[in-house]
């Protein structure tokens, strides 16, 4: 599970500029070329609550939510090959509703699912402030390497890597057991006709 982001410096100056910056961003996600496999509706937003929301409306209630730090924080996430994902977007609301819990705040979050490129993976816009869960009032969010890394553990602990390995696990000593009674039987045919050829000499 690989998990990477970067921030957008916040302050009133940067506001202008941030805007711009997260539409063009969001815009690029929504309509960067897709493969084969993708519908147009593949790449549309969502959130933790809806499947669709307009790109308009995302740049809106993440540049309400900003720091005077950090105006915005980008994420991708993307799983190993050991970590298959069902669904995406329900695997993304779990990893950010632990990262929720783990902050302490409600995240104002959005997030775009790419499939052209070898490995499939996820983009996220994080507001860089959201309201504190006992409280109400709002904080900034910032990001660490820890936090980093309790993402990377939720993303492999949501996906489906747990029920493959069993299932792999199990399917090799069906596969073993298989064996096991070919080579049993084999022995059994061979010594009857042993048997059969020893009756045939004492006679």
């Amino acid at each position: 599970m690989i998990a990477k982001g970067k921030y957008i410096r916040g302050g009133a100056a940067q506001q202008p500029w941030a805007t711009s910056h997260l539409k063009a961003h969001l815009k690029y996600l929504e309509h960067r070329q897709r493969d084969e496999s993708e519908r147009r509706e593949d790449r549309g937003i969502f959130s933790k609550d809806r499947d669709q929301v307009e790109r308009q409306e995302a740049t809106e209630d993440v540049m309400e939510h900003t720091s005077s730090r950090v105006s915005y924080h980008k994420i991708v996430l993307s799983p190993g090959e050991d970590e298959p994902i069902l669904n995406w977007r329900d695997w993304t609301r779990e990893v950010m509703a632990d990262l929720e819990q783990a902050q302490g705040k409600e995240l104002h979050w959005y997030a775009v699912q790419h499939s052209n490129t070898e490995h499939e993976h996820v983009h996220l816009v994080v507001a860089g402030a959201g309201e504190n869960l006992e409280t109400g009032r709002e904080e900034a969010v910032k990001l660490s390497a820890w936090d980093y890394q309790q993402v990377r553990e939720s993303g492999h602990e949501h996906s489906e890597h747990d029920f493959y390995h069993r299932m792999e696990e199990e399917v090799q000593e069906l596969t073993r057991q298989d064996d096991v009674g070919r080579d049993l039987g084999g022995r059994e045919q061979s010594q009857a006709f042993d048997h059969d050829h020893e009756g045939e000499r004492d006679r």
